[in-house]
This record gives structure tokens, C-alpha cells and sequence, in this order.
């Protein structure tokens, strides 16, 4: 168990010290009732297809988010950072017994009486059997991370798990069946999936069943999820009778719904779109910091980036500060790394990319890209080039690449831009996804921290895909032994030493270039109550709660 302190009780203080705006945090929600309101009925405006409904499989954050309403976790995490229990009774530590000395054993103890959705009951069966899915080669999964450092799972009784590792490995409560997980895995049913040789296309994707507080009900392709509250959920009948996830792929599309009233909620909304739906009426825009950061990932593949010194050329060319207020209306935190600033691992000694383009062309002469009669670089005949890729209908996503299209052309630097949808932008392998069978030059992208800093599924030799999330095609020998160092230790301080050269490294050979992370605004119904968003995995964490 790591002895450290809840990182978003760090977060809160540290947002004090930047001297952030005033932002609305609290619950939701007026005495007032509007017209348009439909008691009991929750219409959520979301702009991402999922590529999947069934976490396990899931790559985009919105699949978790969705599983909110119908899956159910080991244990997941409040507004303010705390462990809440879910199907376990408690947070295994050293001091309750949960884990063992030695850092190897790691007990749950589940909760009784809880009953699937077609009434079957929760057991430790079925614990062990998403491990097992998680673990077959055969399935599409987007990680393994946590779950390949399981030597056994031994079955002391029916609600009783005692987990062997393989070694010491520190984030694992962590990352084990918690929604702030690298691989944010719910638990799924045995009974229902155990006779699959594997689950990439079965039934159940389409029509999930859970142990959470709503069921799916209908499922309808880029339109329409559909959820009914779980009257025999375990913490009691939720609040909502009825949920409607509506996909609307365009975000000034979904500020037009919000303002005719056809919506109750828009999801993740970008600033330029709230500060426009401020104001409404009958309308709240909620701000919450969250851990994602917006990052300009390199293919270090590609023939061009392969060369540190065009990528690194490429930082000096970018403007963070100019983004941040052209796109986010100055309302997101600069980053210099995948580390949040505020987190106990960030180092705050690194190396800086400032606004330079003097230098960014220095470099791109030295690598033998020189300019050309029309402004555009070019090396033995070939022009320099970059595809630029990010999600279609993404309004932030947009806007940035279109200001990176002119920074660096203003170094003779080329810029396509290439926007797909992203249920393919972010489809597995096997289906051909973009970012995963690295068919893009640099791509626009962003990444949720999960609770501890573990970035070793993104930039590990091993987790180049298939195999992990590592789209970057980067492989450091070197940086791999510092990362399985700081995965091996329960001691902050060598953790936090760890971190600090694993940052060092990653931002002077730079797969990516991380721009800032993200203040998530929700547009919402003021007649919604008890929304009250987390800030790391997702920040549907008490759905059950919700009522309008």
C-alpha cells in the first residue's frame, strides 16, 4: 500500500496556490422547477460514440463514464479524492490487514446481497473471472497493467479474495477494479461470459448487464443509450427512473439543444461553447479540474518525427499560452509533463520548451530541413510534411490544430489536418484504429490520470501496440528500468526520485508534448441535484444519488 496522501487533497491546495478563477465546484440545482424538465427523466448530450459499452474493451474515457450508471467496481473515488467501497467492504491497507507485510498479499473482502441485473448473485467468481478476461490474449483489451503482476487469486469463500503478486507493486489497489485505474476494469458477470473463448463481439457489448444502479435497456449505434433505474440495486432504488445518453457528434450542435431544452446535461462542454451557455436560463455550466491532459502525441515511427530534433523543434514552435487562450479562453493549467502540477510526483526542475521559434528553425536547418522558394521545408526533395490528426465534431480538439497549423508554419512546417470519427480514432487494433496501428504522423489527444502517477502503459517498450496504449512507438530501454523501479517501491520518496527522471526523460526525448490539463465545464438542467463531479477516473461517481 503506498503511504501518500490523497492526491486530490494535494490538488485542492495547490489550484489555491495558483490563484485559479472562482469556479462553480458544488451540488447542482434550484427549488425552482422548469417547464421543460421531465420529472424522474435525465437527457445527457454526449459528443463521443463509445467503441464499446463494455469497459473491459473500452479505450475512450466515455465508455467508462457510460459504465458508471450500469457497472460496478471493486472501489471508486468521491469528489474529494477518497477511496468510497463498492462491491469490496473496505480499502485493503497494512494497517487493516489488507495487505500483507511484504506488500504480496492483498485481501478483499465483498459485499453480500448484491445481485446482478437479471438476478443472479455477485460472488467472488466473478471477480476472478474479469481477471481471467483481462488476461486472455484473445480479447481486445486496451491493458493489461496491474492485472499481468497477479500470480493467483486464491478463493478463500464465496466473498472472500486473497490476490498473490508476483512482486511488490505499488499502484495496484489503485488500478485494481476502480474506475481511476489505468485500465478502469468493471467487474463483469462469469455467469453470462465464462463460455466465450473471448468476448470481443459478443451480445453482451451491445446490452451490458451490471451491478450498478441503472441497466441498459436499448442501445441504438451513434443515436441513443437508454437506461432504467435498478430497483434492486444495493444501495436502495436509484433517484432517476430513466436515463437517455443521447451521441451527438458536433458540439455547437449539443449548445443548440441545451438552449431549446431537448437536453438536461452536456457532457465535458469546451470553454469557448460555455462561456456562451452561461447565463441561459434554467442553465448551470459546473466547472470542475479533472486529470486529463491534452497532449500532441508523435509517432516516433513516422519517417519524419523519428527525428528528436524535428519533434523537439516542433515544442519550441508551439505557443501553449496562445492556445490555452485562444481555444480555452485561459481557463486550462499549462503542463510541462504527464504529471499534474500539483501531484506529489511532478518535477518541477525540468526542461522548458518556451515559445521560441528561432530556435525551432535552428534545429529543423541542423536536421537538414531547409526552406524552400514557397516557405515550406524541404530534405532531398521531400517536402516537410505532418499530418496532424484528431477527433471529427471535436470543437477544442479542432480549434488547437488549427492554431498549431499556422505556429508551425510560421517555421516552414507543412500541416495537414485529418480529423476521423473517434470510435475509430480510438478503436482497438484489431479494428484497425487509428492511434493503435500508428497510421498518423502526430495526433491531438488527451489522457486521464488515473490516482497514482504509473505512465508505464503509455510509454514502456512492452506496451507498444498491440500489446498497450504506447501509440507513441517509443522504446527507451533505460527508461523501463526507472519506471518498474518506481512501480516496485512503497516509498514515496524513491518513488517520487523515480518520477522526476522518468519526466526528465520523456520530455527531452519528447513522444509527446503535453499541453495542458483540462478544467472539465457540464453544462446542466438547474432543476439536476446531487451532481457533484470527481476529479480523477470519471466524474459520474454517484450516480445513484442524481435527481431531477
Amino acid at each position: 500500500m503506498r503511504n501518500t496522501p490523497s492526491f486530490l487533497a494535494v490538488v485542492a491546495a495547490a489550484l489555491l496556490a495558483f490563484g485559479c478563477s472562482k469556479i462553480q465546484t458544488g451540488v447542482s440545482g434550484t427549488s425552482a422547477s422548469n417547464s421543460w424538465t421531465v420529472p424522474g427523466t435525465l437527457r445527457i448530450g454526449v459528443r463521443q460514440e463509445p467503441d464499446n459499452l463494455n469497459p473491459v474493451l473500452s479505450a475512450q474515457s466515455i465508455g467508462l463514464d457510460v459504465g458508471m450508471f450500469w457497472a460496478g467496481f471493486l472501489l471508486g473515488y468521491d469528489d474529494q479524492g477518497r477511496y468510497v467501497p463498492d462491491l469490496a467492504l473496505a480499502l485493503p491497507t497494512l494497517a487493516n490487514g489488507g495487505i500483507s507485510p511484504d506488500g504480496r498479499n492483498i485481501t478483499y473482502h465483498l459485499r453480500k446481497g448484491v445481485a446482478w441485473q437479471d438476478g443472479a448473485p455477485f460472488t467472488a467468481e466473478d471477480v476472478i473471472f474479469t481477471w481471467r478476461a483481462v488476461m486472455n490474449p484473445s480479447n481486445d483489451v486496451p491493458g493489461r497493467v496491474g492485472f499481468e503482476q497477479i500470480e493467483r487469486i486464491e478463493k478463500r469463500d464465496a466473498y472472500t479474495l486473497v490476490i498473490r503478486l508476483k512482486r511488490p507493486y505499488a499502484p495496484f489497489v489503485a488500478d485494481f477494479f476502480t474506475p481511476a485505474g489505468v485500465n478502469n476494469t468493471a467487474v463483469l458477470p462469469s455467469h453470462l461470459l465464462a463460455r466465450y473463448a473471448d468476448i470481443n463481439r459478443v451480445p453482451y457489448n451491445q446490452m451490458p448487464v451490471g451491478t450498478g444502479p441503472y441497466r441498459v435497456t436499448r442501445y441504438v449505434p451513434d443515436n441513443l443509450i437508454r437506461l432504467e433505474a435498478n430497483p434492486h440495486y444495493w444501495r436502495g432504488a436509484p433517484r432517476l427512473r430513466t436515463i437517455e445518453i443521447h451521441v451527438v457528434p458536433n458540439d455547437n450542435t449539443l449548445a443548440t439543444l441545451m438552449r431549446s431544452h431537448e437536453l438536461d446535461f452536456y457532457y465535458r462542454v469546451p470553454h469557448r461553447i460555455s462561456a456562451q451557455l452561461r447565463g441561459t436560463p434554467g442553465t448551470n455550466v459546473v466547472s470542475a479540474w479533472f486529470t486529463r491532459f491534452v497532449e500532441i502525441a508523435f509517432n516516433t515511427q513516422s519517417p519524419i518525427l523519428s527525428d528528436v530534433r524535428v519533434r523537439r523543434a516542433l515544442a519550441y514552435a508551439t505557443d501553449k499560452a496562445a492556445i490555452i487562450q485562444k481555444v480555452a479562453e485561459g481557463a486550462d493549467l499549462i503542463a510541462d509533463s504527464d504529471q499534474p502540477p500539483a501531484l506529489w510526483a511532478h518535477n518541477g526542475n525540468l526542461p522548458q520548451y518556451h515559445y521560441d521559434p528561432a530556435r525551432a528553425s535552428a534545429l529543423l536547418d541542423s536536421a537538414g530541413w531547409h526552406i524552400s522558394p514557397d516557405g515550406v521545408r524541404e530534405k532531398d526533395g521531400v517536402r516537410l510534411r505532418i499530418g496532424l490528426a484528431g477527433a471529427t465534431g471535436d470543437v477544442t480538439s479542432m480549434l488547437t490544430r488549427e492554431v498549431l497549423q499556422a505556429q508551425w508554419r510560421r517555421v516552414g512546417v507543412d500541416v495537414e489536418i485529418k480529423s476521423y470519427a473517434s470510435d475509430l480514432l480510438f478503436a482497438p487494433y484489431s479494428g484497425g484504429g487509428i492511434a493503435q496501428t500508428g497510421r498518423f504522423d502526430a495526433m491531438l489527444q488527451s489522457w486521464a490520470n488515473g490516482e497514482d502517477p504509473d505512465d508505464s502503459e503509455l510509454f514502456e517498450c512492452r506496451a507498444r501496440p498491440p500489446a498497450g496504449q504506447n501509440i507513441f512507438r517509443f522504446c527507451d530501454p533505460s527508461l523501463d528500468v526507472i519506471e518498474e523501479a518506481a512501480l516496485s517501491s512503497n516509498v514515496v520518496a524513491a518513488r517520487k526520485a523515480d518520477y522526476a527522471r522518468i519526466q526528465d526523460v520523456l520530455v527531452k526525448q519528447l513522444p509527446t508534448l503535453v499541453l495542458w490539463f483540462d478544467r472539465y465545464d457540464y453544462a446542466v438542467n438547474t432543476n439536476l441535484r446531487n451532481f457533484k463531479p470527481a476529479h480523477v477516473g470519471s466524474p459520474f461517481w454517484n450516480t445513484w444519488e442524481w435527481q431531477i
